[in-house]
């Protein structure tokens, strides 16, 4: 019988092509769960920030201060926020490389599946191809264990004392207190006309 030797790689293109899609879909989920690491911690500690400045609100306290003293107290609140936000002006997108990691430590399979799949051949060497399609294989059929794995921030090492739960705790409680005074009392915190207006000066010659 005559005709074209059948293509030995042509088997493993589409099980390649599928693998391909669903390791650039995990690739994704690992650099959003790497990005969402570095930057909760930081975003954590502004909205920590914000619900302190709530409760100093709700709670009253600039109604009872002077002009001056809540000009201050507005001022601490937002260096307070930007020393939050700081961490985050050095934050950079996860490169694949660090994806590509993540995804060969959730598989719990050694040899780096990951990233052995985004490996090349360049030898003509038919021995070392045979061998490169068996690991290929090998690697194809334990594709489906490739897992990005959840977020992990560990908040606790960047709050070992779990302070942002008084926050929320307090937050509740000034709430509740605020009643329906709390846009007014939030505003009180911005009414500096004494500081920024002059006094009225009446001269009788």
């Amino acid at each position: 019988m005559s005709g074209a030797s059948p293509d030995p790689t042509k088997s493993t293109r589409e099980p390649d092509a599928v693998a391909r899609l669903r390791l650039t879909q995990a690739l994704q989920r690992a650099q959003y769960a790497i990005t969402w690491e570095r930057a909760w911690p930081g975003i954590a500690r502004f909205l920590c920030v914000i619900g302190l400045f709530l409760v100093v609100s709700w709670a009253g306290l600039w109604l009872a201060l002077p002009f001056l003293s809540r000009a201050i107290g507005v001022s601490l609140f937002v260096l307070l926020a930007l020393a939050a936000l700081f961490p985050l002006a050095r934050f950079r997108w996860p490169t694949r490389e660090e994806g590509l990691s993540r995804l060969d430590r959730g598989t719990g399979i050694r040899h780096r599946p990951a990233t052995a799949l985004t490996d090349t051949l360049t030898t003509k060497d038919p021995i070392a191809q045979a061998l490169w399609r068996e690991q290929r294989e090998r690697t194809l059929a334990s594709i489906k264990r490739i897992r990005a794995g959840l977020p992990s921030p560990r908040l606790a090492i960047h709050d070992p004392r779990a302070l942002r739960a008084l926050v929320v705790v307090m937050l509740a409680a000034a709430y509740v207190a605020a009643g329906d005074e709390r846009r007014l009392r939030i505003a009180a915190a911005f009414d500096w006309n004494g500081v920024l207006a002059p006094a009225n000066v009446r001269v009788d010659a």
